[in-house]
C-alpha cells in the first residue's frame, strides 16, 4: 500500500503544482496498477478537467463513485463533471447523494440549486438555496445565485434586495453586479444601473452579460458610440447573441445607419421571420436607405405578424414621407374605423392623421388640404376641441412614439405657414398635458452667481444649425454664464466636438423624452434655449413643457415655434420687415447685427476647368446650382427654375441629392408634370461633406436660393468664397437671411424684388461674365465684414441678464 501512496501522493503533488501532463502520466500508472483505488480514479478525473477534457473527466469520475459511495467529495466532484458536459438530470442525482452523505453543507445546495436553475425547475432552484442560506447566511455568493432565482421567477424585489445583501458582503461579485444593473435597467433606472454595470466590466472586462446591459444603458442614455463598442465587443465573443444584435440594431436605426442595421436584422429574421418588432425594425431600415417600397412591404408584413397599432402607425408615416398620402390616410382611417367599432381607443391615429398632414409642401399633398383646415379649426378654439383631445387617461400616447412624428417645421411652406405653426403648436401642448412631467415654475430663478444656460437641438452636427450653434456657444462669455449642452439622441462628428469644446457641461439625453424632460429639470438652468424646436418631434415635445424659468428660441429656424412655454424667439434686427410680430406666438426680440458668429469658408484651392472636371460640368453652358434641400423648394420656386432654363436654352441646373428618395421622386413628379419641356436639364449630385459643398459653390456660375426659405450659414458659404447667390427676399424671416447679409456688405446685385427681377439677376449673373466677375470681386472684397460679429450675441446676453435680473426682482 506504501507503493499506492508515493505514486498518489507524487501526482496529487504534480496536480497541484500545476504540472498536469506529468501528473496525467502518473495517474494512468497509478490506475493501471490499483484500478479499483477510487481516490486513484478521483485525481485522474480532476486531472482531466483541468486538461479541458470534461468527457473522460465524467468517465473517470462515475469510476470513483461507484468505488466508492460513501464519499461526499468524490460524488460532489461526479455531479460537477456530468453538469460540464451538460447531463444536468444525472447532476442533480449525483448531487442528491453527496447532501445524503454531508447534509449540511452549503455548498452541495447552493451547487445543485444551481443545477435545478439551469434546467429551469426554479421552485427546486428556490427550496434549496433557502436551504443553503439557512445553513451559510453570510456567504454572499449563495445570495447572488438566489438573486439570480429571484429574478428568472419574477420576483424582482427580492432579487433586488438579495443583490444588495451580497453586494454589502462583498463588493466584487460580477454577477450580483451584473443583475442589480440588469434589474436598474429593467425598471427604467438608467443612470443608477450604469454604475454596478460598469464596477462589474473592470473587474470581468469581457463579461459578455455586462457588456449587453452596459451597452443597453449607453443607448437609452443616447451614449451611443460607447453603446456600439459594447454590443460589438458582445457579438465578437458570441456572434449569436440575438439580444446583442437586436439591441445594435435599434443603435444604428436612432443613428441614421440604415445599411448597418440591415446588416444586424437580417440574422434575427433568419430565425425568427414572423416576429413583428424584428420586421417594423426591418421597415425603418430600408427606409432610411432609400428602399421604401420594401420597407412599405415589410411594415404591411408586421401588421399581418401582430405588430399592432405601431406597425399600422409606422406603415402611415411611410406612406406619407414617400408623398401617397392617399393611402396614408386610408391607412389610418381604416385603423380609426377598426378601433371605433371595437371600442378601442384612437387618439394615436387621429393625431397621426393631425401632424403627418399639416406639415407638407405646398401642393406637394394638395389632397391634404382638409385634414390641415380640420387640425387648425381643433386647435386654434379651444372650445371647439373634440373630446378625445383631452387625452386623459388611456388616451395618452407613448411619448416615445411621438418622437417618430414627421417634424413640424415644413409647415411654414404653406400660404398660412405661421398660423399653422401655431395651430400645430397648440395640438403638441394639449398632446403632451398631463404626463409626469416636473415643470419648473417661471418664477422658480436663483438668486446670484452666473447664469445657468441649457442649450437644445438635435442638429449638433455638420449642417448649418450646427455651425450657428458652435458660433453661440463660442461667443457666450463664460465669466457670466455657465453653459450646458443638451443633446437629444443623435448621431455626432466634427461640430459636435467642436461645440462641446465651448461647453461647461454635455448632457446627451435618453430615447425616452419623459425621462430627458426629468433630467433637463434637474439641471437647476436659468434658461433653455431651445434653437430649432421645430425641426424634429423629440425637441418640439421638450419645449412643449416648462423646464426652465425662461425658454427662449431662435437662431435655427426662423419661424414660431407655436409654443405657449417658450417665452422669447430671437432674431436679427433685419430679419422681419414692420409688423412680424404677428407671426409669432411668443414675445418677438430683435437683436442688432446678423445674429450668427461664422467663420470664414476654406478657401477651395482648385482650378475652374479642375472644379468643373471633379462636378462634370460643361464649359460652353451656364450651370445653376440649388443646393437646398428640396422640401423648401415650393411650388411657387417651380416657375422662376422653369423660366431660368427656358430662357437660358442651354444651361443645367444641378440639386443636391436628398438622403430620402421620397422627396426626389415627389419633387421630380411634380416639376415634370408642370415643367416638362425643361425637366431633363436638372441632374442630382452627391454632396458628402462641407468641402464637397464649397467645391461645388465654387465650380457653378450661380447659386439660386427658394424664396421660401433661406437655410442658416448659406448666405455666409456662397459669400465668403465670392459666389453669387441669387434671393428674393419676403416679409417673414426665414427668407430674409440672406438679404440680411447683402445690407451689411452693401452689395445689392443678387437680392431681387419680386419673381421677374429673380429669373433676370440670375440669367444676368450667368451670362455676363464680366459682370459676374464684378459682383464676385465686390462680394469677396467685403465678406469679411459677415464673419466673427459679435454684436449680436452681446446684446442676446445682455437681454438674458435684464430677463432673469427681473424675475429675481419679482422673487424677492
Amino acid at each position: 500500500m506504501s507503493d499506492f501512496a508515493d505514486i498518489y501522493r507524487s501526482a496529487l503533488n504534480l496536480y497541484e503544482a500545476g504540472r498536469y501532463a506529468e501528473a496525467e502520466e502518473s495517474c494512468q500508472r497509478m490506475i493501471r496498477s490499483f484500478p479499483q483505488a477510487a481516490e486513484a480514479m478521483h485525481l485522474a478525473g480532476l486531472v482531466a478537467m483541468r486538461h479541458g477534457n470534461q468527457s473522460l473527466a465524467a468517465e473517470r469520475m462515475g469510476r470513483a463513485a461507484i468505488a466508492d459511495a460513501n464519499s461526499a467529495e468524490i460524488q460532489h466532484d461526479h455531479a460537477q463533471a456530468l453538469k460540464a458536459i451538460g447531463k444536468l438530470r444525472d447532476a442533480v442525482g449525483a448531487f442528491k447523494r453527496a447532501i445524503r452523505l454531508c447534509p449540511d453543507a452549503p455548498a452541495l445546495y447552493c451547487n445543485i440549486a444551481n443545477t435545478y436553475r439551469q434546467l429551469d425547475e426554479l421552485e427546486d432552484a428556490r427550496e434549496n438555496y433557502e436551504r443553503a442560506l439557512e445553513l451559510a447566511p453570510d456567504v454572499a455568493e449563495i445570495h447572488a445565485n438566489y438573486a439570480a432565482c429571484q429574478y428568472a421567477m419574477g420576483d424582482i424585489e427580492g432579487a433586488e434586495t438579495s443583490c444588495l445583501t451580497a453586494l454589502k458582503m462583498r463588493d466584487d461579485i460580477v454577477n450580483a453586479l451584473v443583475l442589480i444593473g440588469q434589474i436598474r435597467l429593467d425598471q427604467g433606472r438608467t443612470v443608477s444601473a450604469s454604475e454596478p454595470l460598469r464596477r462589474a466590466l473592470s473587474l470581468e472586462p469581457g463579461h459578455p452579460r455586462a457588456l449587453t446591459a452596459y451597452g443597453d444603458a449607453l443607448f437609452q442614455l443616447g451614449q451611443f458610440a460607447g453603446a456600439q463598442h459594447c454590443l460589438r465587443q458582445v457579438l465578437a465573443l458570441d456572434p449569436d447573441d440575438a439580444k446583442a444584435r437586436r439591441t445594435l440594431a435599434l443603435l444604428n436605426l436612432r443613428v441614421g445607419q440604415g445599411l448597418e442595421a440591415i446588416g444586424a436584422l437580417e440574422p434575427l429574421l433568419a430565425h425568427s421571420p414572423e416576429d413583428p418588432q424584428l420586421l417594423l425594425m426591418m421597415g425603418e431600415a430600408l427606409s432610411l436607405v432609400g428602399r421604401h417600397g420594401e420597407a412599405v412591404e415589410q411594415f404591411g408584413a408586421a401588421i399581418g405578424a401582430g405588430g399592432g397599432d405601431d406597425a399600422v402607425f409606422r406603415l402611415a408615416v411611410e406612406l406619407a414621407e414617400e408623398g401617397d398620402t392617399g393611402s396614408a390616410q386610408s391607412v389610418l382611417q381604416s385603423g380609426i374605423d377598426r378601433k371605433i367599432a371595437a371600442g378601442e381607443n384612437t387618439a394615436l391615429f387621429r393625431t397621426a392623421r393631425r401632424l403627418l398632414f399639416a406639415p407638407v409642401p405646398t401642393d406637394l399633398a394638395a389632397q391634404n388640404d382638409e385634414v390641415v383646415r380640420d387640425l387648425l379649426d381643433d386647435t386654434l378654439d379651444e372650445d371647439a376641441l373634440e373630446p378625445d383631445l383631452e387625452f386623459v387617461g388611456s388616451d395618452r400616447i407613448d411619448p416615445i412614439v411621438l418622437t417618430r412624428f414627421p417634424p413640424v417645421w415644413r409647415a411654414a411652406l404653406r400660404p398660412e405657414g405661421d398660423k399653422q405653426l401655431r395651430a400645430v403648436g397648440h395640438y403638441w401642448e394639449r398632446l403632451v398635458s398631463g404626463y409626469d412631467v416636473p415643470e419648473v415654475s417661471a418664477s422658480a430663478t436663483r438668486l446670484g452667481g452666473k447664469i445657468r444656460i441649457g442649450i437644445v437641438s438635435a442638429n449638433m452636427c455638420d449642417n448649418g444649425v450646427g455651425r450657428w450653434i458652435e458660433g453661440l456657444a463660442e461667443a457666450i462669455d463664460r465669466d457670466r454664464f455657465d453653459v450646458t449642452i443638451i443633446r437629444p439622441p443623435t448621431g455626432e462628428d466634427d461640430i459636435t466636438a467642436r461645440i462641446d469644446e465651448h461647453a461647461d457641461l454635455v448632457v446627451p439625453l435618453p430615447l425616452d423624452p419623459l425621462h430627458s424632460a426629468r433630467v433637463i429639470s434637474g439641471l437647476g438652468l436659468d434658461v433653455l434655449h431651445y434653437v430649432d424646436p421645430q425641426a424634429d418631434a423629440y425637441t418640439m415635445l421638450l419645449a412643449s413643457w416648462r423646464l426652465a424659468p425662461l425658454q427662449i428660441s431662435g437662431g435655427g429656424i426662423a419661424a414660431t415655434s407655436g409654443l405657449s412655454n417658450i417665452d422669447y424667439h430671437l432674431i436679427a434686427e433685419d430679419w422681419e420687415t414692420a409688423g412680424g410680430e404677428k407671426r409669432f406666438s411668443e414675445k418677438l426680440v430683435r437683436l442688432p447685427g446678423l445674429f450668427v458668429n461664422a467663420t470664414p469658408p476654406e478657401p477651395v484651392e482648385m482650378s475652374t476647368t479642375e472644379l468643373q472636371r471633379r462636378w462634370r460640368l460643361a464649359q460652353d453652358r451656364n450651370t445653376y446650382l440649388c443646393p437646398q434641400p428640396l422640401d423648401v423648394l415650393t411650388a411657387e420656386f417651380d416657375p422662376l427654375i422653369a423660366e431660368i432654363l427656358r430662357l437660358d436654352e442651354t444651361a443645367e441646373l444641378l440639386l443636391i441629392a436628398p438622403e430620402r428618395d421620397s422627396w426626389d421622386a415627389a419633387w421630380g413628379r411634380r416639376f415634370a408634370i408642370n415643367h416638362a419641356d425643361v425637366a431633363g436639364r436638372m441632374r442630382f449630385v452627391n454632396v458628402r461633406n462641407r468641402s464637397d459643398l464649397l467645391s461645388l459653390l465654387c465650380a457653378v456660375d450661380v447659386v439660386l436660393e427658394s424664396p421660401a426659405w433661406n437655410d442658416a450659414m448659406l448666405a455666409f458659404d456662397c459669400l465668403g468664397l465670392g459666389v453669387p447667390l441669387v434671393t428674393l427676399p419676403g416679409n417673414a424671416a426665414r427668407s430674409r437671411r440672406s438679404h440680411t447679409c447683402y445690407r451689411q456688405i452693401s452689395v445689392f446685385d443678387c437680392v431681387a424684388y419680386h419673381s421677374a427681377d429673380f429669373v433676370d439677376t440670375a440669367l444676368t449673373l450667368a451670362t455676363d461674365k464680366r459682370r459676374r466677375s464684378v459682383v464676385s470681386h465686390a462680394i469677396k472684397s467685403r465678406s469679411h465684414i459677415l464673419f466673427g460679429q459679435k454684436s449680436s450675441f452681446d446684446a442676446y446676453m445682455q437681454f438674458l441678464d435684464n430677463c432673469i435680473s427681473e424675475q429675481q426682482r419679482v422673487a424677492m
